[in-house]
């Protein structure tokens, strides 16, 4: 109970703050595609930096500010669509009828095609965009769909950009192609690895713990802290997946840095490993968690009425398990180092600067965005 009282008071105020929908993590992509009698949509929708790196620039573009840069964005992402990936149905090729992007409300990049409905099958979807993008931890999780039924689901990679849909006869009442099997879904696995790449790139939740971590001295403390950690962010990630709580990311985002900042200046202005630190962490742990819990919302986990409590634990156990590995990794480095003097004396103070000012940033950056 030590970690969990003194924050309630906070606790409560992440909890009831009002909500919407969430922007997407920068190594996440999803893809929604809808059979219709007379059409397939595909809805592709990535955060700023993703649609900048699978479209860039033309050579010589002038670099353009604010409202114009995302404009300007949003016509090459218009132009660049039919790109982002090659469908075919029944061995032969879609060719996408319209193209057009838009600016989500969370200043996300929507890009929408719309194909010709296929004649048969099997539909066979390949993300080619996830091979122009510069690491393996970018995915795509794409959703095909009819008006009335889930087709499949899964998790791409570029290794493995593609999903294939043995469609069968007319859905009655649709005139949508009905799957020939059972949808596909996201295994285990899938999950485990995603709650792996998640924490592993997310920098910010990498700051905010080792921040933490900086300061401890043994590793009671460490575990104390670890534990804090996981039970919060766990805690908010299953009541925002089952639509307890919800958050807008454009509070979120920055409430996360601003935690990374808090805890930086605290280490800076006390010195020594403060007390309570258990308790803080328990608390910043919730606004923590509600970050994670957006990357399951954007696949819709719960959506079609499937069962959530499979992928729900092996993303969390993904993400703690990235959370134990950096800690074991980090601390005994940390602990070696401060047999050095000069480290001893300056390393702690240094470290505490660095994690305040990238906070600072990513405050400001995430607030006015």
């Amino acid at each position: 109970m030590r970690c969990f009282l003194p924050a309630l008071p906070i606790a409560l105020l992440a909890l009831l703050s009002p909500g919407s929908a969430s922007a997407h993590d920068p190594f996440e992509i999803t893809v929604e595609a809808s059979l219709h009698a007379d059409r397939l949509e595909v809805q592709t929708t990535m955060g700023r930096g993703t649609a900048a790196t699978s479209c860039p620039a033309a050579a010589g573009e002038r670099p353009r500010e604010g409202a114009a840069a995302l404009e300007a964005l949003r016509s090459r992402m218009e132009a660049c669509g039919p790109r982002l990936h090659e469908i075919t149905a029944g061995g032969g090729a879609l060719r996408p009828r319209a193209s057009s992007a838009a600016i989500t409300e969370e200043n996300d990049i929507e890009v929408t095609l719309v194909y010709p409905p296929p004649a048969t099958g099997p539909l066979r979807f390949d993300a080619v965009l996830l091979k122009r993008l510069p690491e393996p931890t970018y995915g795509a999780d794409i959703r095909v769909r009819s008006e009335d039924a889930l087709l499949g689901q899964r998790l791409l990679r570029a290794e493995d950009s593609t999903f294939e849909i043995e469609i069968g006869a007319l859905a009655a009442g649709t005139g949508a192609p009905a799957p020939a099997n059972p949808p596909e879904m996201p295994s285990f696995g899938q999950y485990l690895r995603l709650g792996v790449e998640h924490i592993l790139t997310g920098y910010d939740h990498l700051l905010f713990l080792a921040a933490l971590l900086a300061v401890c001295r043994g590793v009671r403390s460490a575990l104390g802290i670890v534990t804090c950690f996981t039970l919060a962010h766990s805690l908010t990630l299953v009541l925002a997946v089952f639509q307890v709580v919800t958050l807008s990311s454009r509070v979120v985002e920055p409430l996360i840095a601003a935690t990374i900042v808090f805890v930086g200046a605290e280490n800076l202005l006390r010195g020594e490993e403060p007390k309570g630190r258990w308790a803080l962490t328990f608390a910043f742990g919730l606004v923590h968690g509600l970050g994670f819990a957006g990357v399951l919302r954007e696949m819709g986990l719960g959506e079609d009425g499937g069962s959530i409590v499979v992928p729900l634990l092996s993303f969390n156990l993904g993400v703690e398990l990235g959370q134990l590995g950096i800690t074991l990794l980090f601390l005994p480095i940390l602990w070696r180092l401060r047999a050095v003097p000069a480290f001893a004396r300056h390393g702690d103070r240094g470290l505490s600067l660095v994690v305040v000012a990238l906070g600072l940033y990513w405050m400001v950056e995430r607030a006015i965005a």
